[in-house]
């Protein structure tokens, strides 16, 4: 089930693999193909800024193959990290 918790686990995840690596959520995003603030989204775990939305962020399929493929590593391993 895809929880508030998943989310964050995925977002804590992806920030560390980001930080492991030397980039800037900037660059990250760029790279990707995706806009900082949804990056940061993700990384928070949080589906959209607003507080009267609140509720997990749920990345589509592509994005997450984007993020993982600037960290060099794939989906699943991204996935396993977060322990998901």
């Amino acid at each position: 089930m895809w929880d508030q918790e998943s989310a964050t686990r995925l977002g804590t995840s992806v920030r560390r693999f980001r930080t492991e690596r030397g980039l800037s959520q900037e660059s990250l995003a760029f790279q990707a193909g995706i806009t900082k603030n949804q990056l940061q989204l993700i990384e928070f775990g949080k589906g959209s800024g607003a507080t009267d939305r609140p509720g997990p962020s749920n990345p589509k399929m592509s994005t997450l193959s984007g993020i993982a493929r600037i960290l060099n590593i794939t989906v699943a391993e991204l996935l396993a990290d977060a322990g998901l």
